[in-house]
């Protein structure tokens, strides 16, 4: 017998209540798509998806799933490759898309503020416009800032810049019962404490969904080069 519960029409009326219907995929209502991200080898349907708008619908859908132990599964645009956005368990799908606004650039302490599902392609051309840059460059451009988080994304400039987590400030999470906190800062120095921002970067949507994130932003460098170098073998390379 499965620990997670199966969705009902209670369940449907219930969230009903902390997000408008309108927003609500139930059953045969929910798209292809969200059985599988890019890797397609394996289709698992949730029984709902849910088209989150704020950080408190979050709160409340998990605070409600938690107490009827209903599994669930955030996503952004679903361009993984690792079955993190796949709900194998059923349950609700949580789609994120929808929180992608751009909330402050600090230019003064070089920060950027989002929400998860501002895309990788639409961030990067929002700050260069404004004379700065975000160094992380993973190969799917069309991917959300939030997945990036969720699988620590690398990407080609990742040996001169680094990944992800190098350029994450601070977050606000919601965990599984429903609270909503903060970790990390917009300072530099902000080493009291366990590190728990880093450890919720690269965990997959397991310990917490990332609602809101502050970056940390670069200057534009005056060029950019790109460089592609054959050798004859690896031991050459080295």
């Amino acid at each position: 017998m499965s620990y997670y519960k199966k969705l009902t029409a209670t369940d449907l009326i219930k969230i009903s209540g902390f997000v408008p219907r309108n927003r609500i995929l139930w059953k045969n209502e929910i798209n292809e798509e969200y059985s599988h991200d890019e890797l397609t080898t394996e289709h698992y349907y949730p029984e709902m998806v849910v088209k989150i708008n704020s950080t408190q619908e979050v709160s409340n859908i998990l605070k409600y799933a938690n107490e009827h132990k209903i599994a669930v599964t955030v996503r952004g645009a679903g361009t993984g490759l690792v079955g993190a956005a796949v709900a194998l368990k059923g349950g609700i799908v949580l789609d994120m898309t929808m929180m992608n606004h751009f909330l402050e650039l600090d230019e003064e302490n070089l920060t950027l503020t989002v929400e998860p599902g501002v895309l990788l392609m639409d961030l990067a051309s929002y700050v260069e416009k404004k004379g700065f840059f975000y160094p992380p460059d993973p190969g799917e451009k069309s991917a959300t800032i939030g997945g990036n988080i969720s699988t620590n994304a690398g990407g080609m400039r990742a040996v001169k810049y680094g990944v992800t987590r190098d350029y994450v400030r601070a977050l606000e999470v919601v965990l599984a019962d429903g609270s909503i906190v903060e970790f990390g800062g917009k300072v530099v120095k902000n080493s009291s404490g366990y590190d728990l921002k880093d450890l919720i970067i690269g965990s997959e949507g397991t310990l917490g969904i990332v609602t809101k994130i502050v970056l940390k932003l670069l200057p534009l460098p005056k060029k950019n080069i790109s460089l592609l170098i054959p050798y004859q073998n690896l031991e050459k390379a080295i």
